[in-house]
């Protein structure tokens, strides 16, 4: 009896989250993208120009989401009207440090992302080479990205950082979830070498801040244990695509964020 009504009272709270979720998805749809830099791959048409920006904007996504834009806009529109073409002219970059990348670390890192795409095509062809589960797949991922880099500066370490260990990996997450999700206005559904239930929620503040307030787990520490643990409440809701509210349910943070003075 004891363990019927808490599976209902589970059951039942599952219901009222998902139809809070819900709201939230329907009140952050795609006009909130002025917010956030999933803006940019979404302003082409090909899939090449869609996979190269979301790259290269989920890289720089970290800091104030107005600075974020301001730096993606000028490393767009230096790459000009086909980023993936841009990648591979080999140009070198003669704008602007950001944060804890120089200039030249910049410049190596375009550089290295367009050797990557003349060798391999697209990141998914790059993914798809390496041997190993999905996790393994990314560590060679950015094992290979890295390699391109002379040299491998503090700089680039943090902007391609290697997914491992006990790090939630947030900015490789949230490039897997604007490829791989399917197309919604918001995610770009490029991929087909993942699967959408297989992606981790890419944890950042605004995410721990509404995990903790949802008690979506019981973790402190920010790690991939906490990512983890998001995901599974997620999955809980949709099993088959648990990051479907990701970018509704971070919006309240970012554009708190995004209107300070």
């Amino acid at each position: 009896m004891t363990s019927s009504t808490s599976s209902s009272r589970s059951s039942a709270d599952l219901r009222v989250l998902r139809k809070s979720l819900d709201r939230l998805y329907k009140d952050y749809g795609r006009e909130s993208l002025y917010s956030d830099p999933l803006q940019f791959p979404r302003r082409y048409k090909s899939r090449k120009d869609r996979e190269a920006s979301a790259l290269i904007s989920a890289f720089f996504a970290y800091g104030r989401v107005g600075n974020i834009i301001s730096h993606l806009e000028e490393v767009h529109a230096f790459l000009g009207k086909s980023p993936h073409a841009g990648l591979l002219e080999g140009r070198e970059w003669k704008g602007g440090a950001y944060r804890f990348q120089t200039r030249r670390d910049i410049c190596w890192f375009l550089l290295g992302l367009g050797s990557i795409y003349a060798d391999y095509g697209t990141i998914e062809n790059l993914f798809g080479s390496v041997d190993g589960d999905n996790e393994e797949k990314l560590a060679g991922t950015a094992r290979e990205i890295r390699k391109r880099f002379r040299p491998l500066t503090r700089g680039l370490d943090h902007l391609v950082a290697m997914p491992s260990g006990k790090s939630p990996a947030k900015r490789w997450r949230l490039f897997l979830r604007w490829v791989v999700r399917e197309d919604d206005g918001l995610d770009l559904g490029l991929w087909k070498v993942l699967k959408p239930c297989e992606l981790i929620v890419p944890l950042d503040t605004h995410m721990g801040k509404m995990a903790e307030k949802l008690k979506f787990t019981k973790r402190k520490s920010r790690d991939l244990r906490f990512a983890l643990d998001v995901t599974e409440k997620l999955r809980e809701i949709c099993p088959e695509d648990p990051l479907k509210y990701d970018f509704a349910l971070v919006r309240p943070g970012i554009l708190d964020n995004y209107f300070k003075k």
